[in-house]
């Protein structure tokens, strides 16, 4: 556990992953990689998912960074989605800059969401015992910031943020305020995307701001 002026010992990775889905829904029998052969005349041909329930039908993928500045790894994402909707999966992203706040975790995972449950897991993925003991939502010290994405990269986050809670929007806007302080240059975090330039004009509202924010302070 940590103390409460300690810094969380970890982050949502792709590993941690796994571990959320089966602590959040522990009977879907959560296979991982599992292959899909989208050509069945060419087993060269598949997709690989991060995991996938085949009880609830329900795929979750992590996307890194390149997610967001590979142009044909974009179109793939696409691609994929499309197969599996015409499955019949439902297909969920869980995003490299995305942190497990309680409001992200009711959010994604609804009516399978407790406090237990929510408690087990930032144990899990922190070494937290408490919500504000773990690391915020968005950039801290990676440089796979905002500015080297792709105009549809941005316009992905953008979107996000219109389906995920309000706290969320206040919690990366932030993030991106105190690195570009950091570093000095707003060009190395957020390019020329004029989205982002906009986006960080928003008027933080402290009480969805107290976690753990790297480094980085204002």
């Amino acid at each position: 556990m940590l103390k409460e002026d300690s810094k969380p010992i970890g982050e949502m990775l792709e590993r941690n992953l796994v571990g959320v889905l089966k602590i959040f829904n522990p009977d879907c029998e959560w296979e991982t990689q599992k292959r899909f052969l989208y050509d069945p005349e060419n087993k060269r041909k598949y997709y690989k998912v991060d995991a996938v329930s085949e009880v609830k039908k329900i795929i979750w993928e992590y996307d890194g960074p390149n997610h967001y500045n590979d142009t044909w790894k974009f179109q793939r994402d696409l691609d994929r989605d499309h197969y599996f909707l015409n499955l019949g999966y439902t297909v969920k992203r869980w995003s490299y800059y995305c942190q497990l706040t309680k409001d992200i975790a009711k959010n994604l995972f609804d009516k399978d969401y407790s406090e237990e449950k929510y408690l087990s897991a930032i144990e899990y993925v922190y070494g937290a015992s408490s919500e504000n003991q773990i690391l915020s939502p968005g950039w801290h010290q990676t440089k796979f910031t905002p500015g080297s994405w792709i105009e549809k990269g941005v316009d992905r986050l953008i979107d996000e943020l219109e389906e995920m809670p309000e706290s969320f929007k206040h919690q990366i806007t932030y993030s991106l305020l105190i690195y570009i302080e950091s570093v000095g240059d707003s060009f190395l975090i957020i390019g020329d995307h004029k989205k982002l330039h906009d986006l960080i004009k928003l008027e933080i509202n402290s009480d969805h701001t107290n976690y753990s924010y790297g480094n980085h302070r204002i």
